[in-house]
């Protein structure tokens, strides 16, 4: 790795100073540098992803990722971060020997803090809740950040953000054009583990699609939701509820989803907690109506909640699921079972990115889409080095069957990482 040039820190220095007014030449005097990174490698198998072993679709890849970041504050109200990221799976390149320049830019943005209030603008990552709704995709080998514009005002207990961004690409219709997603958001602790939120969400996309009925329409969306989760004692809960309105390639949209989880834990050297949960999202009763009833998933990380092969997402679902996890010092294992079903069977059963793994829109295929089980272990052998593993089978229902294929899928992933 070659040494931080020289060059970078006078105009670091001179970024601060442009910061505002009050961060004057002896300022600088008190910069405090802090530097992080990250170093990732995850091969992953899976087989039958089109869940017919006839297709011979066996796939093996070698995901890698490193981070580098660089951050400066000034007493505390001025900071800049600056975080690149080189993200590359093995083997995918033309040649080792060439350049594909996979170096990017994952976080780059300024923060001024003034008592209660802190404005951060640039690229930057957003999670909350579960990342139902808005995650930062930690688990892809890219992940997610966005341009922006976030302010949070902030008290012992509370806090209430306005964020907005950009977006590059459409996630309602594909367009190349920009679309925003606008926010405010609301956090409430009560006491530690304790958290009520609420939440207002909107998504806008200004380039015209065709919809249900064939004429070409944009995209509005108004998400309204709220979460909480708590604990009493041995006992754990979590929940949120939405409910989203306006107008989706031009169709009419009303969407609404739900989510809930309840655990109890145990603790006698090993510690052991027992949960089940639910999750259900609506789909389109009708793909020919005008009328749109699949609920918008924005964009989450839904990697650890409907099931770690990524076959669903939130959205059309109706799922039970149970598990039971154990940890020990630095030992995590976990295994959970989840039962898959579309909430309207003439409605598409889709991914975790959006991407239509089947549909019938006559609906004769019935509602079962399959069930799951998950099982991880993860071992941390010191607080920022930790290897993972997983192993999970994908059992197809009569709908799966029907549309799709009849045999089973497997997955498996061994991870390493290291962070400092």
């Amino acid at each position: 790795m070659r040494p931080f040039p020289k060059t970078a820190l006078p105009f670091l220095m001179g970024l601060l100073c442009a910061a505002g007014p009050g961060a004057r030449a002896e300022d600088l005097k008190e910069i405090d540098w802090t530097f992080s990174g990250e170093a990732r490698f995850r091969p992953e198998w899976r087989d039958n992803a089109d869940l017919d072993d006839a297709a011979g679709d066996d796939l093996r890849q070698g995901f890698m990722r490193i981070r580098l970041g660089l951050g400066a504050k000034v007493k505390e109200r001025y900071r800049l971060f600056v975080q690149v990221q080189d993200s590359r799976i093995a083997g995918e390149e033309a040649s080792t020997a060439s350049n594909q320049k996979n170096l990017d830019l994952h976080q780059g943005y300024a923060e001024i803090t003034q008592g209660r209030l802190r404005v951060t603008l640039g690229r930057q990552e957003w999670f909350y809740g579960e990342h139902r709704l808005i995650g930062n995709f930690g688990w892809n080998n890219v992940g997610r950040a966005f341009d922006g514009v976030r302010a949070r005002y902030a008290r012992k207990g509370f806090f209430l953000d306005a964020l907005a961004a950009q977006i590059g690409t459409s996630v309602a219709s594909g367009a190349s054009r920009g679309s925003e997603l606008y926010g405010l958001y609301s956090q409430t602790e009560p006491r530690q583990g304790a958290e009520y939120e609420a939440y207002w969400l909107a998504f806008a996309d200004h380039v015209a699609a065709t919809g249900e009925t064939g004429a070409p329409g944009t995209t509005r969306i108004h998400a309204l939701g709220a979460r909480a989760r708590d604990h009493f004692g041995r006992f754990d809960f979590v929940a949120e509820a939405v409910v989203q309105s306006g107008r989706y390639l031009g169709d009419d949209l009303s969407a609404r989803a739900a989510a809930a989880q309840a655990g109890v834990t145990w603790v006698a050297g090993l510690k052991v907690r027992a949960f089940a949960g639910y999750d259900f999202a609506t789909g389109d009763k009708d793909p020919a109506d005008g009328k749109r009833q699949e609920f918008f998933n924005f964009f989450p990380t839904n990697h650890p909640h409907y099931g770690y092969m990524d076959y669903e997402g939130w959205r059309n679902i109706r799922s039970p699921y149970a598990g039971v996890a154990f940890s020990r010092g630095r030992h995590f294992a976990q295994a959970k079972a989840h039962r898959f079903s579309l909430d309207q069977e003439r409605g598409p059963w889709k991914d975790a990115a959006g991407s239509t793994l089947g549909s019938d829109a006559a609906g004769a295929s019935g509602r079962s889409v399959g069930r799951e089980i998950d099982l991880t272990y993860r071992f941390a052998w010191t607080d920022k080095a930790a290897v993972e593993g997983g192993l999970s089978r994908f059992a197809p229902g009569r709908f799966a069957r029907l549309t799709r294929g009849d045999d089973v899928s497997r997955w498996a992933y061994l991870m390493l990482t290291f962070a400092f």
